[in-house]
Formats: C-alpha cells, sequence, structure tokens
C-alpha cells in the first residue's frame, strides 16, 4: 500500500532533518507521535465505503467505454 513507501520516504526524510534545538526540539518529534498514533488507527468504515463505492463506479464506466468501443 502507499503508506509503506510513504513510510519509507519519511524515514530517508527523519534521517536527512536538521537537528533542532530548545523548543523547536518538541515540535519535529510531537508531529512525528502524532502522525505514529494515526497510522495505528483504523480505516473507519465509512471510508472503505466510499472507496468500495468508487472502485464498483470506476468498473461501471470502464464497462460502459468498452461497450462503446465495440459500437
Amino acid at each position: 500500500m502507499k503508506v509503506d513507501t510513504f513510510m519509507k520516504d519519511s524515514q530517508t526524510r527523519d534521517t536527512a532533518a536538521p537537528e533542532f534545538s530548545g523548543a523547536y526540539a518538541e515540535i519535529p518529534r510531537k508531529l512525528k507521535a502524532y502522525y505514529d498514533s494515526l497510522q495505528d488507527e483504523a480505516i473507519p468504515d465509512r471510508f472503505l465505503d466510499l472507496l468500495e463505492k468508487l472502485e464498483q463506479a470506476e468498473q461501471a464506466a470502464q464497462q460502459a467505454d468498452s461497450i462503446r468501443e465495440f459500437e
């Protein structure tokens, strides 16, 4: 999934990120902790339903296009 690719990219960025000191050092740590907590959350059922409907609509559109090509 794309999340894995993003994680690899973000891990690469983490190693190349400049060091912060003082109060600014907390910002990247807290953002990373927040991002990590979001990754652990399940995808809401409502969002999964919307993705399923989108996939069905795309398949129907592709079928309609292929039928038109043969006419």
